[in-house]
């Protein structure tokens, strides 16, 4: 599954198709642990517009199979934002692959530590990569947000 992928920024061409991964994630996913209200407001939420403007301020990433955007995942100083998977290439590595990347490039610009907002349906995903659950976060209009943290260390 790994052959042909290739990890590049995000440019306005692709906000489509982030925002189509985005959304089936939230709706064939995400929704066994949130409300059918809170995936509708992440959904009103990420749009190809909203996904354009968060590019200006965060480094946003897509890995590509062969033409094809299969995921997505931002950097923003020292914390990993929007991290999604098409759906069809769950558990083939590429969201492994993903915050791999990101790590890399946190640590060459300094940083030591990542934080990261998780779902809950993300939690396990993310506890396999080294991150430990620091705070929880409620919100009526999102939901459960798990505030998870790695330090990073060169030999990753």
């Amino acid at each position: 599954m790994n052959d042909h992928l290739n990890i590049r920024k995000m440019t306005d061409d692709d906000c489509v198709a982030v925002t189509h991964i985005i959304h089936d994630n939230l709706r064939h996913v995400n929704s066994r642990d949130y409300p059918v209200e809170i995936i509708n407001n992440m959904c009103r939420l990420f749009t190809p517009a909203y996904i354009s403007e968060i590019s200006k301020t965060r480094s946003v990433f897509v890995i590509v199979r062969e033409t094809e955007i299969v995921g997505t995942a931002s950097l923003d100083k020292d914390t990993i934002y929007t991290v999604f998977v098409d759906v069809q290439y769950h558990r083939s590595g590429i969201g492994r692959k993903l915050i791999q990347h990101v790590e890399k490039i946190a640590l060459q610009s300094g940083v030591a530590q990542l934080k990261l907002p998780s779902s809950i349906t993300g939690q396990g995903f993310y506890e396999k990569l080294g991150y430990k659950a620091i705070k929880v976060i409620e919100s009526e209009e999102f939901g459960r947000d798990i505030i998870m943290l790695k330090e990073l260390s060169v030999t990753e």
